[in-house]
């Protein structure tokens, strides 16, 4: 493998490292996301039905909805500790050069749930805390946040643990974590914004064939995220523990490592 495979990467770099490695491994990220999006979107017209039905008096559904809201976003959050932790050790295989295999990515995800999963809901009431300062605040928080997942999925920290470790590894490239996810951010925007619309059109028959199209498009783009997130933390180890060092001389160690493929 060259010594080039594994680098430091510019914010355009990562970004489009995310779309080679989604190319390479397509099937099984979008099946993990499908096995998001699907259970999810049950769960949203489930728990939120009283919002749904309301359509043609939103205000009525305030009430009713708020209950619903806060079941199917504790649901939405167990989810994504399963799945898109999934999809986070999907990315790192494929960086890795390692085979994918989503029954054994699931299998991975399992005994991490629960940590991620308060994760998940203690970095979004500190990023939410923030918003209430100012909005600045709450990008901060968010950057200095960002490895939270990938240190609880691949370095086994606990959420205190991790949360330090996201910290270190954010110094110094905060406006370079912020830039990448911004990128991001818009990109996965553009997407969500044409499959809202599209699916929109189908409103007219029923709000819950909507919630169907809307999810089969969105499982196109939910996984733009964990593999940015996997992209961007490993970029930030190479940057500062020396991680593409590392890595190399492991495989110069390994006799099969020459027939992996590269990572983008």
């Amino acid at each position: 493998m060259s010594a080039a495979a594994y680098r430091a990467r510019s914010a355009t770099e990562l970004i489009d490292a995310t779309f080679q490695l989604l190319r390479r491994n397509a099937a099984a990220f979008f099946t993990l996301s499908a096995m998001f999006t699907i259970p999810n979107t049950i769960a949203q017209s489930f728990f939120m039905r009283s919002a749904l039905r309301q359509t043609s008096n939103p205000v009525a559904a305030v009430a009713p909805g708020l209950g619903g809201l806060l079941i199917y976003s504790l649901c939405a959050f167990a989810l994504s500790a399963l799945f898109q932790t999934a999809m986070m050790i999907a990315a790192s295989e494929t960086y890795l050069g390692k085979p994918v295999v989503v029954a054994d990515d699931l299998r991975q995800a399992a005994p991490k749930v629960f940590t991620v999963f308060i994760a998940y809901i203690l970095t979004s009431i500190l990023v939410g805390i923030s918003v209430l300062g100012f909005i600045v605040g709450a990008f901060y928080v968010a950057v200095v946040l960002f490895a939270v997942p990938c240190a609880v999925i691949f370095e086994n920290a606990d959420v205190g643990g991790a949360i330090s470790r996201s910290s270190a590894l954010s110094k110094g490239l905060k406006g370079h974590i912020f830039l990448t996810f911004l990128l991001a951010g818009v990109i996965y925007m553009v997407g969500y914004l044409i499959v809202v619309f599209f699916a929109g059109l189908l409103m007219t028959i029923s709000p819950y064939v909507q919630l169907i199209a809307q999810a089969l498009g969105l499982t196109l783009i939910v996984p733009i995220f964990p593999i940015v997130a996997v992209l961007v933390y490993y970029d930030a180890r190479i940057r500062k523990d020396g991680f593409d060092i590392e890595l190399m001389a492991q495989q110069v160690g390994s006799p099969g490592a020459t027939a992996n493929p590269q990572p983008a």
